[in-house]
């Protein structure tokens, strides 16, 4: 009883401690809580620079070419649906659940240089073997708790599937 109380206050103590941290960045990175920007007509973000000019323009009326605030406008349609990849230029690590006989997600859209995990949380454990239906790597077996992993280096559509069970196909899309 002593040790399921024990354990109670530390899991409180370390859920408080963890709400006390600031969120002050300390390795250079910008926090954008931290920065003030001002705002001029049309809810427009303009620095200082750029406010006087734009006092200037308000008293006579008239805006010059180049002193008209630039907007960036994407050239894709952005109305798709489901997650969009935005390339940070840090490749990222993909998780793909391997459970009660699907695998999860089956479709994903990654970017070059991302990894992709597959994780065996089946139950009943058993042990999967994955292929590759473009060759990428050769058939693998993954046990219960493990994974596989595999970095996907040049744009395309992968197919995966795991043999014997073909609902747990997916695909891997990289753009």
């Amino acid at each position: 009883m002593k040790v399921k109380v024990f354990v109670l206050l530390f899991v409180l103590s370390a859920v408080v401690l963890s709400g006390c941290t600031g969120d002050r960045t300390t390795d250079g990175d910008v926090n954008t809580t931290d920065t003030v920007n001002d705002t001029g007509p049309d809810n427009v973000t303009t620095d200082n620079a750029s406010n006087a000019s734009l006092n200037e323009t308000e008293q006579n009326g008239t805006i010059n070419a180049e002193e008209q605030p630039t907007v960036d406008v994407p050239d894709e349609d952005t109305t798709t649906e489901g997650p969009q990849v935005i390339d940070t230029g840090v490749p990222r690590t993909y998780t793909v659940r391997l459970e009660k006989f699907l695998s999860s997600p089956n479709t994903l859209v990654i970017a070059p240089e991302d990894t992709v995990f597959w994780i065996n949380f089946n139950d009943p454990i058993r042990a999967f073997t994955i292929v590759s239906k473009n060759g990428l790597w050769e058939n693998r077996s993954i046990g219960y708790r493990q994974s596989f992993d595999y970095t996907f280096n040049e744009t395309g559509t992968y197919n995966y599937s795991i043999l014997g069970n073909p609902r747990m196909s997916g695909t891997i899309i990289v753009k």
